[in-house]
């Protein structure tokens, strides 16, 4: 069996997190795209992938180097040519990962709390096997936690397993939340949540945080959800029952289907791109399918 597909259990372990470093390594390359610059305004500059890129071949000049010559155009155009290069661009990322106790919750492979963390950690391990600088902020209820850079891998390992604890859920929030004056300029910024509500103070904050980052918002679903056979469930550690009927789920899915789209358009309207995946594809194509966006690098 696949255990990164189908965890042994839904409250990862830290060796679970290391675990991920593996696949990290096995990515691939990320797609380039614009960067939007410290300031609001339609100035884009692209974000290169990893090396050096070649950027133009131009007519030499006195300051150039002439291990850059370029002899097959000199040649064929009689002029001195030097190729000119972009070095790679530093890739800041900050992953702010807030969670729902409905997130503490999967019918089929793993619970969206685990996955959504696992997609966590494998950003993360590719960030730091690419030696580029990753911030974190995780939130559980009103608890929030915030590393600009992570330099002790050992700990976040730590949190991360941690964000997957069952004991957590009571404590989820339905309304997504962050810190104020976050200090991020041309950073991408990746959301992972499965929240649906934003209050007016949020909003705020996310517009304003959109304005000087790129900000991508990350959400699972489990599309089985709403096909549970009637019947009285018992939940833990609650120790609580739910009555599951067809008019049970046909109104919790149009609730759902009202949320989702007002959440979409709220974060279209201040720049934010939501995507949506399903929790029961495997971690690592999802990571692949953002590298294949320029979600992530």
């Amino acid at each position: 069996m696949d255990t990164v597909l189908i965890p042994t259990s839904p409250e990862l372990t830290e060796s679970d997190i290391q675990l991920l470093s593996g696949y990290a390594k096995q990515l691939g390359k990320a797609r380039s795209l614009p960067r939007k610059t410290v300031r609001s305004g339609q100035n884009l500059s692209k974000k290169k992938g990893h090396g050096i890129e070649l950027q133009e071949v131009r007519p030499y000049v006195a300051s150039d180097e002439v291990r850059h010559m370029d002899w097959r155009v000199t040649a064929r155009t009689g002029t001195p040519h030097t190729r000119v290069y972009t070095e790679d661009m530093e890739h800041r990322t900050c992953i702010i990962c807030n969670l729902s106790k409905d997130a503490y919750f999967g019918t089929q492979t793993t619970f969206i709390s685990s996955r959504l963390v696992q997609i966590a950690a494998l950003i993360g391990w590719r960030h730091y096997q690419l030696r580029n600088p990753l911030g974190m902020i995780t939130s559980v209820g009103h608890d929030a936690e915030v590393i600009p850079t992570i330099t002790n891998w050992q700990a976040w390992s730590e949190r991360l397993a941690s964000l997957t604890q069952i004991i957590n859920r009571p404590h989820g929030k339905a309304s997504f939340s962050m810190p104020n004056q976050l200090k991020l300029k041309g950073t991408n910024v990746l959301i992972l949540s499965d929240q649906l509500q934003i209050d007016d103070i949020n909003r705020a904050r996310l517009a304003r945080l959109a304005q000087h980052n790129r900000v991508h918002w990350v959400s699972l679903e489990d599309t089985n959800t709403f096909l549970i056979p009637d019947g009285v469930y018992q939940f833990n550690p609650q120790n609580t029952t739910q009555q599951i009927s067809q008019a049970n789920r046909d109104i919790a899915q149009q609730r759902y289907l009202e949320q989702e789209s007002h959440h979409q358009k709220l974060l279209s309207s201040i720049g934010i791109t939501k995507l949506t995946f399903s929790v029961n594809d495997s971690p690592v194509s999802l990571v692949k399918t953002l590298l294949s966006m320029g979600v992530v690098h």
